[in-house]
């Protein structure tokens, strides 16, 4: 797998959550905080550091380099590999590396429902998320902030021309709905299929996009399973009370099972939200992700995964109390 390169992860980080956006010459001065890695057969922890050689405190630059070094020497044994920069507290970025291996084969990953290049009445859509995209990109390279909001489930930016482009969306993605879900299920582009996903935001229809959104959390590419998270997340107070939610309990339950940070961190604020709507929900989330829950707090070194899988133990813990006399 190429090596991350720092300079667009920061971008991605951004797009992950709704908080003021920094640009990366901002975040030059980040550091090197440490290592995440829940260990493999076929690479040891002490192995993993040696090829890194990276002491806390280290800047961009070194990380860049290490990451490079440690590509190309897992490249070179064959070993496939999920290799991510993730940023820790502020003025900090850990290292997340993830083996793949057969102990992940057991997390299933869904076939494409029909496949083919699946054609839609305008691709004008996906030409103007291009252009969004490389707005925000300019906007982040120049040190410009910019931030999200929702607004009945649509997503607005403090940056005009930025909102030119939703403008622009709007025209189509509501009309082409079905269109865009067919891309999700069907479409062999991992990238178009991901697109697809990011413009059914514009889309509406907020519970009957999330329950067909939520099978491509078992999509087969990474970047379209986060692209459903990122989707469901902000929206899931708009879900009615008669929401299936059982099947975003499971679904999430599966992705926070998968090798790689992004599926784990945003799986567990799916059920961490979840869990706190509703005390019936704790004991299929018990059920299915107890024993990985006490395994991601005891052994992660970040903040963004620790905490709230320590949070969510400590709900089933008081759920275990039983029903307060």
């Amino acid at each position: 797998m190429r090596s991350p390169n720092l300079k667009r992860i920061f971008l991605a980080l951004m797009l992950l959550v709704s908080v003021p956006r920094s640009a990366f010459a901002a975040e030059a001065g980040d550091v090197y905080k440490g290592l995440e890695y829940f260990g493999s057969s076929q690479l040891t922890t002490m192995e993993l550091e040696k090829i890194l050689a990276l002491k806390p405190g280290a800047n961009l630059t070194s990380i860049q380099r290490a990451l490079d070094r440690l590509d190309k020497t897992l490249e070179g044994r064959h070993i496939p590999n999920n290799l991510e920069v993730v940023a820790g507290e502020p003025g900090s970025v850990f290292i997340c590396v993830d083996i793949l291996d057969s102990s992940n084969d057991t997390v299933p990953t869904r076939k494409l429902k029909n496949p083919r290049h699946v054609l839609v009445r305008s691709e004008k859509p996906f030409i103007v998320l291009d252009e969004l995209t490389k707005r925000l990109e300019k906007l982040t390279d120049e040190g410009r902030q910019w931030s999200e909001s929702y607004q009945d489930g649509a997503k607005k930016y403090s940056d005009e021309p930025a909102n030119q482009c939703v403008a622009e969306i709007e025209r189509f993605a509501p009309d082409m709905k079905e269109e865009l879900l067919a891309v999700v299920e069907s479409d062999p582009d991992a990238t178009r299929r991901r697109k697809a996903v990011e413009l059914l935001g514009w889309s509406g229809d907020v519970p009957y996009i999330t329950n067909r959104l939520t099978d491509a959390f078992d999509d087969s590419d990474p970047k379209v399973r986060v692209a459903a998270i990122r989707y469901i997340f902000p929206r899931l107070s708009l879900l009615p009370d008669d929401y299936p939610y059982i099947r975003l309990i499971r679904a999430a339950s599966r992705e926070l099972n998968r090798p790689s940070h992004q599926d784990r961190s945003k799986a567990l604020y799916v059920l961490l939200w979840l869990a706190k709507k509703n005390v019936l929900f704790v004991r299929d989330i018990k059920e299915l992700d107890e024993t990985r829950l006490k395994q991601l707090a005891s052994d992660s070194v970040l903040p963004t995964v620790k905490v709230p899988a320590q949070q969510l133990l400590a709900i089933i813990a008081e759920w275990d109390k039983g029903p307060v006399q």
